[in-house]
C-alpha cells in the first residue's frame, strides 16, 4: 500500500507561498485549510470588504496560477499515487470514503488533499445530488455508467421492498453495471465502494442492503420498528421481547410501554395471547377469541375439537378460554351432534 508521504502538507504549504497573501488567504477559506470549516464566497467578501464576485475573480486566479506555476510539476509523484489509489478502489468513492481511506492517514488537514485533487488533472470532483453523495473520480472512471447501474439497482430494491445480504448485493450490482458496459467481478471490493456512492442503498444491523424506505433499513418509528422486530423473529413475541430486540438493532432506551402503545394502534399486529403479537400478514385474524370463533364458524359446524385445532392457529390462550366463548348463548349454540355455530 502506497500513501502520501508525511512532508505532502509541508509541500503544499510551501506551494500556497507562491500566491499573493491576500488570494492565499481567499483559497484557504474557501477549502477551509486551517480553518474550522469552508466558507462562502458571501462571508469572505463580508470579511474582506469586497463584493461575493470579487471573491470569486480571486480564487479562481489562485487557481489557475498553482496549475500553472513550476512548482505544481513537482507534485507529479503525489498525483500518480492518488490516481493509483482510486484505481484500486474501482476509480470512483464517495468524498467521505475518499478522505478516510488509510492512505491518506499521514493528511491531519484533509482539506489540503481536496484542493490538491482539484488542482490535479487526473482526478475530478462530482458535486452531491438527490441520490449520489459528493464523490471523486479519476478521469476516465466509467462514472456514468456506475452511476446509471446505482440508479437502476435502488429502484429495483425500492420496487421490490426486499433487502438482500452484502453477497447478493454485490452479484445484483454487477448484473445492474454489466448492462451499462462496465464489468466488474462479482468479488470485487468496488462494488462495495460503489454501494457506498448511494443515497438510496445502505446497510442495517444485520448487514443487510436495501432502499432507505424500506422499514428493516430505516424504520419510521417505533412501529416500524416493532415490525422489523416481528418480521424478524416470524414468530409471535411478547411486547416485552419486541421492545428488547429493538434496543438490540437500534441501540436506543426503548421504554416497554410506549412500545406496548404503539402495538395497539396499528392493524399491522394482532394481539394472539397475553401480551404476545403477530403479524397480521401471516394470516392471523384481528378481534378477541370469539371474534376469532365467530368468523370460524360462520355458515358452518364444527366439533369441539375442530374448533381448538383451529383457533389455536389464530391465539396462543389455553383451551378453557375457548371454550368458556363458546358458552355465549347469544352468539354460539350447539347442534344435536354435537357440533358448534353461530346462531344465525
Amino acid at each position: 500500500m502506497t500513501s502520501l508521504p508525511a512532508a505532502f502538507e509541508k509541500q503544499m504549504a510551501k506551494f500556497f507561498g507562491e500566491l499573493p497573501t491576500r488570494a492565499r488567504g481567499v483559497l484557504k477559506r474557501r477549502y477551509g485549510i486551517g480553518e474550522s470549516g469552508c466558507m462562502t464566497l458571501e462571508a469572505i467578501g463580508k470579511r474582506e470588504g469586497i463584493t461575493r464576485e470579487r471573491v470569486r475573480q480571486i480564487e479562481n486566479d489562485a487557481i489557475r496560477r498553482l496549475k500553472k506555476s513550476p512548482l505544481f510539476a513537482e507534485f507529479a509523484p503525489q498525483e500518480s499515487i492518488i490516481k493509483d489509489i482510486l484505481s484500486r478502489v474501482g476509480g470512483v468513492i464517495s468524498e467521505t470514503n475518499f478522505l478516510s481511506l488509510p492512505e491518506f492517514s499521514q493528511v491531519k488537514d484533509k482539506n489540503t488533499l481536496i484542493l490538491f485533487c482539484d488542482l490535479a488533472d487526473s482526478t475530478r470532483r462530482r458535486k452531491a445530488d438527490d441520490r449520489l453523495y459528493a464523490r471523486w473520480n479519476i478521469a476516465d472512471a466509467p462514472v456514468a455508467g456506475i452511476e446509471a447501474a446505482l440508479s437502476a439497482f435502488a429502484r429495483s430494491l425500492r420496487e421490490q421492498g426486499v433487502t438482500l445480504s452484502a453477497d447478493s448485493t454485490f452479484v445484483s450490482l454487477a448484473a445492474h453495471l454489466k448492462k451499462t458496459g462496465v464489468h466488474v467481478d462479482e468479488k470485487s471490493p468496488a462494488l462495495a465502494t460503489y454501494v457506498g456512492l448511494s443515497k438510496e442503498i445502505e446497510q442495517n444491523a444485520w448487514g443487510e442492503y436495501g432502499h432507505i424506505s424500506s422499514p428493516f433499513i430505516r424504520p419510521r418509528g417505533m412501529r416500524d420498528s416493532a415490525f422489523v422486530a416481528l418480521a424478524r423473529a416470524k414468530e409471535p413475541m411478547h411486547f416485552r421481547d419486541i421492545a428488547e430486540q429493538i434496543g438490540k438493532f437500534s441501540r436506543k432506551s426503548v421504554h416497554v410501554q410506549t412500545v406496548h402503545n404503539e402495538l395497539i394502534k396499528d392493524s399491522r399486529f394482532v394481539l394472539v395471547g397475553r401480551g404476545l403479537y403477530a403479524l397480521s400478514e401471516w394470516g392471523y385474524e384481528p378481534g378477541f377469541v370469539k371474534d376469532v370463533l365467530v368468523q370460524l364458524l360462520k355458515g358452518r359446524a364444527l366439533t369441539r375439537e375442530e374448533i381448538l385445532e383451529e383457533v389455536m392457529r389464530q391465539r396462543q390462550v389455553k383451551a378453557s378460554t375457548i371454550f368458556i366463548n363458546l358458552q355465549n348463548k347469544k352468539l354460539f349454540k350447539t347442534l344435536d351432534d354435537g357440533t358448534y355455530t353461530i346462531v344465525s
